[in-house]
């Protein structure tokens, strides 16, 4: 009996023991995967936070934020300098807060030291920059490009930089280790020095990726360069751009943008681009100019009326300003009239010269069918042959010129060449 009780006991304390166990795993089970739920739900709560931040950071920091839409004046915020020089390294994504001090890299510290120390020895007042530069597929790291100069110097090193200094920059001498490459078209420079400042991290890439669109759009790609560059001053002001380029009379001039939006970009590039009309409601000032000759520079053109605002008001045919108002455009209390781009259909840019182009009546856009075109409007009378006033005669035959002759002439000349040379060659086989 009592044997039967200890195995009863025995087999109460199995059942028992089993029963915890499973208690135990079930419990296991639960916790892991209370666990894993938990890390999921962080993975997405950080997601989520994640997007809220950037969004965060865009209204803060981008096109909405508060200090954008209240537009301080612009005009003058730029000091005075005469030359600007970039030095292209690496992505901006690298650059720290300040390039200029702390060890960044060996290169960019040791051009600014070098500018530092011969600043009062060069005849004009320079401004060092720092701009992206690449590895590959084309290296343009150590590349300095100088303006008004137009110049390049490729792939300047650490040991290099003493000499550069002193004879490109200080004596105005060519440099002796190197030779400059002319610089064509225009350059874009739109401060992304993020980790100086928010703003300017968070407006330039938009604006980049928009510069680029636009110019794809227009085939002006390998003729307008656009990079970002590092701090150039007013961050407040961002997006900050600088465009350099040849004026209508030849000079080369760097002028600086404020409060640049994506949707500003199509007009720089209409307007300043490609028309040489300088934007004045974004316009800080320019390359050259002191605070001073920047502000008379804005009232002259406000005084001539040749601001771009005046300009549209004043060209617009779509725009009738009347008694019931502007019928495709805004009128504004100060006089300005802003265009619908959508709906003004007849008052499209007559833009600038294609830049580069062999003929100036080549304008920006495509130019094959701008040839067509021209090509499809009858030839002044003063133009025609006198066989058309007798003859139906294609109208090729009426737009053939002189310089076309000249080239059938030099191929029928080559033509006969190659025939006289084989019947001599002919000729001299069979004699012997």
């Amino acid at each position: 009996m009592a044997g039967s009780l200890e195995m009863d006991v025995e087999k109460n304390n199995i059942s028992i023991q089993a029963a915890e166990a499973e208690l135990i795993a079930a419990a296991g089970e639960s916790v892991a995967a209370a666990a894993e739920g938990g890390e999921v739900g962080t993975a997405e709560q950080q997601a989520s936070e994640g997007l809220t931040r950037a969004d965060d950071d865009a209204v803060a920091y981008g096109f909405g934020r508060p200090d954008l839409q209240k537009k301080k004046p612009l005009v003058g915020s730029v000091d005075h300098y005469e030359r600007h020089v970039f030095l292209c390294y690496h992505a901006a994504e690298s650059w720290p807060a300040k390039i200029e001090k702390g060890a960044y890299e060996p290169l960019p510290n040791s051009m600014v030291s070098a500018l530092r120390n011969r600043k009062t020895d060069m005849p004009k007042k320079t401004r060092l920059t720092i701009a992206e530069g690449h590895d590959e597929p084309v290296a343009t790291n150590g590349d300095v490009l100088i303006f008004p100069d137009m110049v390049k110097y490729k792939g300047l090193g650490e040991s290099d930089v003493e000499s550069f200094v002193d004879e490109v920059l200080v004596a105005g001498k060519e440099w002796a280790l190197g030779t400059p490459e002319p610089l064509t078209g225009f350059h874009v420079f739109i401060c992304g020095h993020g980790s100086r400042d928010k703003r300017c991290g968070t407006c330039a890439p938009p604006l980049k990726e928009t510069f680029s669109e636009e110019l794809s759009k227009l085939l002006l790609k390998d003729q307008v360069f656009v990079r970002l560059c590092s701090h150039i001053g007013g961050h407040k002001y961002a997006g900050n751009v600088i465009i350099f380029g040849h004026s209508e009379n030849g000079i080369v001039t760097g002028h600086w943008y404020g409060y640049v939006t994506p949707d500003d970009v199509p007009e720089l590039i209409e307007q300043h681009i490609c028309q040489g009309r300088i934007i004045d409601r974004l316009w800080r000032g320019q390359m050259g100019l002191t605070e001073d000759e920047q502000k008379e520079r804005l009232q002259e053109r406000i005084a001539a009326g040749s601001t771009v605002e005046n300009e549209v008001q004043r060209e617009c045919a779509c725009a009738e300003v009347g008694e019931q108002g502007a019928t495709n455009g805004t009128l504004h209390e100060n006089g300005s009239l802003s265009q619908d781009k959508k709906s003004c259909q007849k008052c499209a840019p007559v833009l600038m010269p294609r830049i580069g182009s062999r003929e100036l009546s080549k304008m920006c856009g495509d130019a094959e069918a701008e040839e067509a075109a021209a090509l499809s409007q009858p030839l002044p009378k003063d133009k025609k042959s006198w066989v058309g006033k007798f003859f139906k005669v294609p109208q090729w035959v009426e737009y053939w010129e002189a310089d076309d002759t000249k080239v059938v002439l030099a191929v029928a000349g080559a033509a006969t060449c190659v025939v006289l040379a084989y019947r001599l060659y002919r000729t001299s086989a069979n004699q012997q």
